[in-house]
């Protein structure tokens, strides 16, 4: 009887680790989502904290603001980027040092 005790035992004992873990799983600050494990992971191991960014926020949450700051980004290059001729290459001009002579 007492393998089946420590087998009851055990899985109690699992079962209370489990329960303790997902109580102190963080929160995202801002949607308040539970964090993936994976998430979790990149916001407590110490070599991948600095690729963690802000490490109060979920994966979406930080995906989004991945997405907004490459959309600002791109939108100043663009804004900083002479506007582009509507007409082409000048005609009867060619292109580059060994142009046709007509």
């Amino acid at each position: 009887m007492t393998g089946a005790r420590e087998v009851r035992a055990d899985a109690a004992d699992q079962q209370r680790r489990a329960a303790q873990r997902e109580a102190e799983r963080p929160v995202c600050k801002r949607c308040g989502r539970k964090f993936t494990d994976e998430r979790w992971e990149e916001t407590t191991v110490h070599r991948t904290a600095v690729r963690a960014w802000d490490k109060s926020v979920c994966g979406p949450c930080r995906a989004d603001d991945v997405a907004r700051e490459e959309a600002a980004v791109a939108a100043r290059l663009k804004a900083a980027a002479p506007p582009e001729s509507q007409d082409g290459p000048e005609p009867g001009r060619g292109r580059g040092w060994f142009r046709r002579r007509t």
